[in-house]
């Protein structure tokens, strides 16, 4: 018998029914059989769990089409295996080999998503009920009247109504550049959420290594949109501020080793200490999640969507991030792999130019990348229980990249430098 696991009637009521009071939308919702209730209509729907037994995907029961497949960007064989048996499973309509199970959606008049999918779309679409933390947001996938693409982001926390926001201002932003190197999406508002287009080009192909697309594409989008500000007038440097703060008043609440948090938070504020606030740097409009999982290569420019996290920030951000976080959760490299990966990128003719343009310290912007990249996730892994393995990965990451910088710390506060080398010493 299907069955859900705890909260997800909630989550599910706030998928389907947004604003309306969970308490009377949860009874809305069967696993299992389906059942009749007098008076009301049903949408059944099939779903696939995450391993902790929690609702990944949602796609409607008895469709032969694997929309669900568009919300997963999985690569190299293991990422075509998983999908050709999906698309075999569901062409054979043998989807039940695969699900979880089934979930039944009651309702009275308006179905939900009514206005977003197009009428007689209903097998045409499909939902990923998102990440668990604090900017936990469910995707729509689902294809409009002319068969095009899209996706809608419905926010399910404030913070995530924050982001999604941020991407739309973002999307619009970017369109005034006509990127040439970079497609983004198309972006419109509805109801609370983002309708954002598809960006998959029909031969797309990805790679967990940095390619000339990915370098033309970055550089392209910081020489149109560089501009030079004072360190201390930027908002991402508000947000370190900011979330240092809060990570000193924060309690270790799950399996991190609070003696390893603390060291990494005294690195950290001892590199915030010794940047001035005063000094003038180039800054850039930064995607701010710039990984594999995030964009397609084309046959002829980079296609990259989700840009929640995008914000103007310094030279090579996204850069760095892509080879840190492809090398901590996929490749699974120690950090000395990692460090060189990244100073190879400073022999790249294209990165160099962009540099000399800009009197950009390669060893500074890699710095202010780790402070602020270490800082703004470390915040969120402390208050998130339970805690996903990749974490503690990425936590050793980040010890060991701040302990290989300490030689390039700026100067100007001798003060902070010295008490990184006393907590070393300790």
């Amino acid at each position: 018998m299907s069955r859900a696991a705890p909260n997800e009637k909630a989550l599910l009521a706030k998928i389907f029914f947004p604003g309306q009071h969970l308490c009377a939308v949860t009874r809305l919702f069967s696993f299992g059989k389906k059942s009749v209730v007098p008076g009301f209509h049903c949408l059944s729907f099939g779903y696939v769990n995450n391993p902790d037994g929690t609702i990944r995907w949602l796609y409607p029961l008895g469709s032969r089409r694997t929309v669900f497949l568009r919300l997963y960007n999985g690569s190299g064989w293991r990422g075509f295996l998983f999908q050709l048996t999906f698309k075999t499973v569901f062409l054979l309509r043998n989807d039940w080999l695969l699900r979880s199970g089934q979930v039944h959606v009651f309702y009275k008049e308006t179905p939900p998503f009514s206005g977003l999918i197009p009428p007689g779309a209903a097998d045409k679409m499909a939902i990923f009920t998102g990440t668990v933390g604090e900017n936990r947001k469910a995707v729509i996938a689902f294809e409009d009247v002319e068969g095009k693409s899209w996706f809608y982001k419905q926010p399910l926390t404030e913070a995530a109504a924050r982001l999604v926001a941020n991407e739309g201002q973002v999307l619009s932003a970017l369109v005034y550049f006509e990127l040439e190197k970079m497609q983004a999406p198309k972006a419109k508002h509805f109801d609370s959420g983002l309708l954002v287009s598809d960006v998959k080009p029909q031969n797309a192909s990805n790679s967990f290594y940095l390619q000339n697309a990915h370098f033309e594409a970055v550089v392209e989008l910081s020489e149109r949109t560089a501009q030079q500000d004072q360190l201390g007038s930027l908002p991402f440097w508000a947000e370190i501020t900011a979330n240092l703060e809060a990570l000193r008043l924060q309690p270790v609440l799950n399996g991190l080793e609070p003696k390893t948090v603390g060291k990494i938070i005294k690195k950290l504020q001892a590199l915030y200490d010794a940047f001035d606030t005063e000094m003038t740097l180039t800054t850039t409009i930064a995607h701010g999640d710039f990984t594999p999982w995030n964009m397609y290569l084309g046959t002829e420019k980079l296609h990259v969507y989700d840009w929640e996290l995008a914000e103007r920030l310094p030279l090579l951000n996204d850069i760095f991030h892509f080879i840190f976080q492809s090398g901590v959760l996929v490749k699974k490299q120690g950090y000395d792999q990692i460090h060189a990966a990244i100073f190879s990128t400073k022999k790249n003719k294209k990165i160099r130019a962009l540099l000399d343009a800009n009197s950009g310290d390669f060893e500074q912007l890699y710095l202010l990348y780790l402070l602020r990249n270490t800082s703004y996730y470390l915040l969120k892994y402390l208050r998130q229980n339970p805690l996903h393995e990749q974490a503690h990965w990425l936590l050793s990451a980040w010890d060991l990249g701040l302990e290989a910088m300490q030689g390039f710390f700026p100067k100007k506060v001798t003060k902070a430098s010295k008490r990184f080398a006393d907590t070393d010493a300790a």
